[in-house]
């Protein structure tokens, strides 16, 4: 009987551990759709829409400015003041997604070329966003944002742009 009680042992261990396995798959994937608000946001910010802006993100979203603490509401009132260029065109390059059940966060680079009266200006960041499933839809619930200098910028990026029809 100990032996039919070691290899009981060792079946009930072995289902526990898969159990466990399997409620905290891994999934990576380079276009996840977990990263799809994060296309929304920035394409509502070209269009200054702060309504759409606000529909990307859960209520208690945060974002992390270049070393500030920011809400939504303070992105929206900061793209609004900044008034709307003539044109914004969003470029991403996906880094990584990694999503366990509801969850997911994604690190991506993120460029704006951005025309105005006054010439051309390219915006380069290093951003990481912390993704949640509220009520079936992915949204953003902290984003953290740092600018790179154009000296420290990679050079070998292939950037995808944002289609805005989309």
């Amino acid at each position: 009987m100990k032996g039919t009680d070691t290899v009981c042992r060792i079946l009930q261990i072995g289902f526990l551990l898969a159990g466990f396995l399997c409620s905290t798959v891994v999934v990576e994937a380079a276009d996840h759709p977990a990263f799809e608000p994060v296309k929304e946001l920035f394409a509502a910010m070209s269009e200054q829409d702060g309504k759409a802006m606000q529909e990307t993100s859960t209520e208690d979203f945060q974002l992390l400015e270049h070393g500030e603490e920011w809400t939504m509401q303070k992105l929206v009132a900061v793209v609004k003041a900044n008034g709307k260029p003539r044109q914004r065109k969003n470029f991403f390059k996906q880094i990584r997604t990694r999503q366990a059940g509801d969850m997911a966060w994604v690190s991506y680079w993120n460029k704006a070329e951005i025309q105005r009266a006054t010439g051309l200006r390219i915006i380069v960041w290093l951003e990481s966003a912390v993704m949640v499933k509220v009520d079936g839809e992915w949204k953003i619930q902290m984003l953290h944002s740092t600018r790179v200098e154009s000296d420290k910028q990679p050079k070998n990026i292939q950037w995808d742009p944002l289609d805005p029809a989309k």
